[in-house]
This record gives C-alpha cells, structure tokens and sequence, in this order.
C-alpha cells in the first residue's frame, strides 16, 4: 500500500522518474495496486503538486504553493495547519479540510494572507498520510445504519458499520467501546467505511486499558517481521578490545527491553579516557529491503511498562545485544576529556568487545554509598569487585561532563514520574530518548541515567564529525533556548517566593532560573510549568540551506552544539540512529582516506578533524546518492509523525495508570497543591500519583470568584478568600473520566472567620499596592 507522501519521496528533488520504475520503487505488483497508482498520479497532476509529460516522466511540481501540515482539529469544529517549516498556523474552516482527520499530515494551500492578528486560512490539497488506521469508538444506530462515532471529539466524522455489527448494539454497556478498522476513508461524497476488529472494556485490568491506549495512539496491530536472516558485520577492520573489561549499564527489568552500549572509562593525564561501544545494527540490515521496511515503519522502540514494543526484530536484538563474556561486533567511538569536562580528541572505528560485567541500579548504589578509599567489600559487590574502580571513575566523569554541560545550558529537569506501582520500566531513565526538549537530571545510582548523558555526548560529537566532512546525515535539533520571556513560569517562580532577577528587557536565563528554585519547596510546579513551554527537539536533515561556513571549525568543538545532535548511539531505541550509524559506517569503511585510489587505512577517518585535512572527495558519485536518498523528506516527516506518536502514547498510558490511582480515592478528601489558576477554575495536583484534577469555578458556592490574571489567582468578593499556585488545599473527588483523561474535583467547604476574611483582604490589597 502506498501513500501520497511515499510516491513524493520517492520522486528526486531534481529531474523525474518513469511510472514503471516508480511502481518498482513502490513495489507495486498487483494490477489493481498500478491501476490505483495511475488514478493517483492522474488528481496529483490535476493538483499541480506533480507533472506528468508525455512521455509517462514524473517530477516535482514547480509550483511552490503546496504546504506541508498537520491538521489540528478541536472539538468544537476548529481547525488548523500547523506547518511543518515552524512558520504561523494555517486555519482551515470545517468545509476546506478535504476529508482530512485530526493528525493527517497533509498539503495545504494558503487562500488569504494572515493580517494583523488573525490568522491566512486555506484549504487541504490532499492528504499525504493518515494518522490513523485504527480509532476507538461507540456505537450508535443512525437509521437503519449502525455507525461508530470516534470517542476523540476532535474526529470530526462517523464510520458507517455493517448490517452484522448492529448486533454488537445489545450488548454495549458504557464501559464496552470498539475498536475499528477503518476500510475506506471518506472522499467526495462517500463517507468513511470501517468495522468492528475487536471489543475492548474499561473492566479488563491493566492489560485492558492497555489495548485501548495502543489502539487509542494507532499501536494496536502489530505485524511479524519478514522471515529473513540479517547480514552478518564485517569481520575486517575491526580492533580487538575483548581484553577490555567493558561494563553493561542497565536499569531495565524486561527481556524485551531495546539493547543498550557498553561503558568503559580509566583516568587520563588528570583527564579520563572514555570507550563507548554501540552495538552494531546497520551492518546487519539491507537498506531498501523487506526487513529495513518493516524496522522503519516501526520507527521506535515504546514502553509499554512491562513489555516493550520494539524496534528490531528478535533475530537481530539477539544477534546484536551486549552480554557479559559473549563476544561481540561493536561501533566504538574513543574519547579524551580533561579534567574539567573538555572535550580534547576522539576517534570513530570498529571494533569487538567482551564485557566483563552488567551494572545494575541495586549495585550502584552500594557503590555510591560506599565511604573513599574503604578497603572492605560488601559481600554484593565481591562478584564484580574487579570492576569497581571502573564504575568509580565512570560515575565520577559522569558528573563531570555533567557540570561541563550545565555550564553550557543544558536544560535538565527532574522527570518527577508518580510514585505509584505498575510503571515498570517507565520508571527508568531511557537512553536516547528524544520525546522531550529537556534532558532528565543525571542521577548517578541509575545506570541508564550515566548511560543516557555519555550517549548524548556521543550524538553530539558524532555531529561535528561528520559536518567537518560536510556530510548529510539525520540530526535532532531545535532552537537554543537561552532566555524565556517573562510568561507564566516566571510568574508563577514569583508567587512562590523564588528569588529571580530578570534582565531590563524582562528576559531571564534558563540556567539561572533553574538555580532560583533548586531549593524552593515548590521546584517541581515551576518545572511542571516550565516544560509546557520548552521546545520539543525535531528531526531535520543536517547541511540543509547551510553554507560551508557553517560547518564546525576546529574551535568550536570546546563549546558543545547542545541543541545539534546526530543520534547514532542508540540503534535499539531509534531509526534514525540506524540511519547515522549506517552513514559513519560507510564513512570508516567505504570513505576514500588518501588521493590513491586503493584505500588502505580507511579507519583513520574516524580521526577528529581529519575531514577538515582532506582535499579530496572521500565518496564516488554513485556513494554520494546512495547516501542521500537515506536522508529524505519523506523519512523526516515520519520520524517526526512516530515521535510525536511515541509521546503522546507515553503521556496517555501514564495518565491512564494515574487515573487508575485515583478512581480509588472517589468521594474521598485528599490534601493537594494548586498548579494552576484560570478564570474557570484551578488544577490541583494529588500525590502519590501526581493527577491534576479540575476544581471548577462553579462549584465554589460559597462566593462570588473573580480571576485576577495579574496574580494568577482566584479572590472572593465577599470573603476574600484565594486560591493561588502553590496553595494546599483538601478536595473531594467527584468524577475520574478514564476515556478523557478528566478529574472533577470539589472544594472541602470551611468556615472562614472574620479575622481570615480581614487577614485576606489586607494581603491582597497590599499585593495590589505593590
């Protein structure tokens, strides 16, 4: 099956294609499947966003009108295109959406020119990609036609069911939904046409309310891998480091968990030398295959608390995985840090390792707690007592690098996950997890939180490496974001009492702002907040509209690119680290490393700086396009689309374990903290399972509330009494909504005396006057 956005990757971004070799591409087979091309490329001609000549030759449309988007819808029928460039927001009213659904990647066209503060409004070309093949639904009878109605309100259309699924009406109670198939999509006047895959209830444990936030987040089916057997790595060109006794880092309990590197680290001439060694994948997979299909339509590996969903088929994970005394292929990458967390040299190349040990969370601790320079060994340790100086010197330049990349304005927040049962590994630090714009605090008794800083750094090194030989790779990157406006979290700091000094042009640092509340007792709201407003990280192709002088210098390596990383260290985790370990693969490998034409010693580009030294081109032509169809548009696109899935499906299975937690508790009092304050009411965060419910302005009958914006709080008129951020109060859970993620809360009534009421009045007056 092939989309709209597949048939564009698929055409170069200069000259054409003939549609016999496009249906090659696309690995059409069938005579319908062509047919259906045919009829696709016939209305995407007519759309002006292909050309199509006489001679059956497709190309891109010169025609620069047509936008990449994503549709946001809302429930009350309002739309927009969120552009994928970053530019304003396209709105897009209910009859131009083109039969377009909430999150369908899609082209759009801009109809007028936005003017002051209004938004341009357009209209939908066409859809590139549904978001969804699967939706969660009721039923309803509309006639004498059964239909399924999305329980997402911002799904603004019905499915027609069969005549059969009509019977599945009697059985329906309100905790019974439905998970549907959707067959056809509506288009012209056809509507859309689904059925019914399975029942799913609110009544089946954990294991229920899992089917229905896989199905809810598109994850409910989950196809077998092709049989096919992986390449086997290069056995050439490859150090032997199996003598080195490297340490596995892991936090994880499940077997199914994604494959992690291997650490080793000894002190340096004051500094330390650090050894990473990543598991190699790419060296395993045939680009453009079967398999390579399936990994990367699967994109990532997700968490699904016990189990994992993951990236690589077993064949491969088994292969390629890490264990202590099994001997394996590995990426290394070699580097030297002075004591202050410089970064001094470093050196890409293949290798193979032994590790000696795995390092668990309990371990760790042991070794944390343990008083400098002690002589005895408790008895825990005694089997990897030979490690212990290693993991000593590893912790210690983890924080080492730590500090050296606080300094630089690396924005690290505490997770702060619910201290609730049935996380599992949800509640362990994942490396190379790109689902935040913000890096998890490093927290030296975790070892996937060592193992998550070292690979950063190696993303960030693998980065400039690369850009010093001007080669395109995958990179996840967003703005830096040095200063915040002063907006609600700077605001709500204020009120409780954080001492933050702000420039004349009311800007403040991140890293200062984050050292004001470090001992504030309310840190986590001000970082609850804060992560509201830090930008997410996004994938691009690296080199894109920028000139050599753009490319690293020699020099710039001391200050770390924070914002400007190329994953590679984490194939188990990502596709795109796959994508970037197989382009420095070929890089060691393939690359030219003198102006002879038989290369000899390959490996010394993985040297620092050595592309900066090469006036030669170090690919052939046929190399270069190879690699550059890697790091297409289309890719992009879908790996933003799956990491954007990946979050939002994070996000719903904690709420929904948090949800869970609370639906305990209704019609209990509870003791909780105001998060945040607006004119309908305020959000009041409960522990242990940090669920924010809603306390809504109407139910606080004791009074007449008005909402002060200025001070972000609610004020009696008569009583004076206010609810602000930060306050404690005791509420009564009313309601818990598992479907809309909704808790209704109601106020504990107290009677308030004059002397509070006066107490009151006096406080918020004297705010007023300052």
């Amino acid at each position: 099956m092939f989309t709209v956005a597949k048939i564009l990757e698929m055409l170069p971004r200069e000259g054409g294609v003939e549609i016999k070799t496009l249906e090659k591409m696309l690995k059409l087979t069938k005579k319908i499947e062509r047919s259906r091309l045919e009829i696709a490329l016939n209305a995407l001609s007519k759309l002006q966003i292909i050309e199509k000549d006489s001679e059956n030759i497709i190309k891109r449309s010169s025609n620069e009108s047509a936008i990449r988007a994503s549709i946001r819808c809302s429930s009350k029928g309002y739309c927009f295109a969120v552009r994928e460039d970053g530019e304003e927001d396209i709105y897009i009213r209910e009859n131009f959406l083109n039969h377009a659904w909430h999150d369908d990647k899609v082209l759009v066209k801009i109809n007028r020119e936005g003017i002051r503060r209004r938004s341009p409004e357009g209209e939908v070309l066409c859809v590139l990609h549904r978001a969804k093949t699967n939706i969660l639904a009721s039923l309803v009878k509309n006639g004498k036609k059964t239909q399924a109605r999305p329980l997402d309100e911002r799904v603004l259309a019905t499915i027609d069911l069969p005549l059969n699924d009509s019977e599945l009406l009697k059985n329906t109670d309100e905790n019974n939904i439905v998970d549907i198939k959707i067959n056809r999509f509506p288009i012209a006047q056809l509507p859309a046409k689904g059925e019914i895959v399975r029942k799913l209830s609110l009544n089946e444990g954990p294991g229920g309310d899992l089917e229905i936030i896989k199905t809810k987040y598109n994850l409910g089916q989950d196809d077998d891998p092709p049989n096919v057997a992986p390449k086997k790595p290069l056995k050439k060109q490859r150090l032997n480091l199996e003598d080195q006794p490297s340490l596995l880092f892991k936090t994880w309990k499940s077997n199914q968990a994604p494959i992690l590197p291997a650490i080793y680290a000894e002190p340096k001439s004051g500094g330390f030398k650090l050894w990473l060694h990543i598991p190699t994948i790419s060296e395993r997979i045939n680009f453009g295959s079967k398999l390579d299909d399936w990994v990367r339509n699967r994109s990532k590996s997700i968490c699904y608390g016990n189990t994992w969903k993951n990236l690589l088929p077993n064949k491969i994970k088994d292969e390629a995985s890490f264990e202590s005394d099994k001997i394996s292929s590995a990426l290394t990458l070699e580097v030297d840090i002075s004591k202050e967390g410089e970064l001094l040299d470093w050196e890409f190349y293949l290798s193979t390792i032994k590790p000696v040990n795995s390092i668990n969370e309990e371990l760790l601790t042991i070794i944390n707690k343990r008083k400098p320079g002690a002589r005895t060994v408790p008895i825990k340790l005694k089997p990897i007592k030979d490690s212990i100086n290693t993991i000593e010197t590893i912790v210690y330049l983890a924080n080492t690098l730590n500090n050296a990349l606080s300094r630089s304005g690396l924005i690290q927040l505490d997770p702060n996950l619910p201290k609730i049962k049935n996380l599992n590994d949800l509640n362990c630090s994942s490396p190379g997890s790109d689902l935040d714009g913000w890096m998890p605090t490093l927290n030296t008794s975790d070892p996937q939180s060592i193992v998550n800083l070292l690979t950063k750094y190696s993303n960030i090194i693998l980065s400039i490496h690369l850009r010093s030989f001007n080669i395109e790779s995958i990179n996840l990157s967003k703005p830096f974001q040095e200063n915040f406006q002063v907006n609600d979290v700077i605001k709500s700091a204020l009120l409780l009492d954080a001492s933050i000094n702000v420039n004349e042009d009311g800007l403040l640092n991140f890293v200062d702002l984050l050292e004001a509340i470090k001992v504030n007792p309310n840190k986590h709201l001000v970082e609850k907040l804060a992560k509201n407003y830090i930008t997410d990280y996004n994938y691009r192709i690296s080199l894109n509209n920028e000139s050599e002088d753009n490319v690293c210098s020699p020099l710039e390596y001391k200050n770390m690119p924070l914002y400007n990383e190329t994953p590679w260290s984490n194939p188990g985790m990502s596709y795109a680290d796959i994508i970037n370990q197989f382009i420095l693969y070929k890089l060691l490998v393939e690359g030219k490393a003198s102006k002879s034409n038989k290369n000899t010693n390959s490996n010394s580009l993985g040297k620092k700086f050595i592309g900066k030294e090469i006036d030669w081109q170090i690919f052939s032509s046929s190399q270069k396009v190879a690699l550059k169809k890697l790091c297409s548009e289309g890719l992009l696109s879908e790996l933003n689309s799956k990491q954007k899935q990946a979050k939002s499906f994070r996000d719903g299975l904690l709420s929904m374990i948090q949800l869970r937690s609370i639906e305990k508790s209704i019609n209990q009092i509870i003791e909780g903290t105001i998060t945040g304050v607006q004119s309908y009411g305020f959000f009041v965060e409960i522990e242990p399972s940090l669920a924010e419910g809603l306390v809504h302005v109407s139910s606080l009958d004791d009074d007449w509330y008005e909402y002060r914006s200025r001070q972000s709080l609610l004020i009696g008129r008569k009583n004076k009494k206010t609810y602000q951020i930060g306050d404690k109060v005791n509420v009564k859970i009313q309601k818990v909504d598992l479907l809309r993620n909704q808790i209704d809360l109601d106020i504990e009534k107290e009677e308030s005396t004059d002397n509070n009421s006066l107490s009151s009045s006096s406080d918020i007056d004297s705010n007023n006057k300052k």
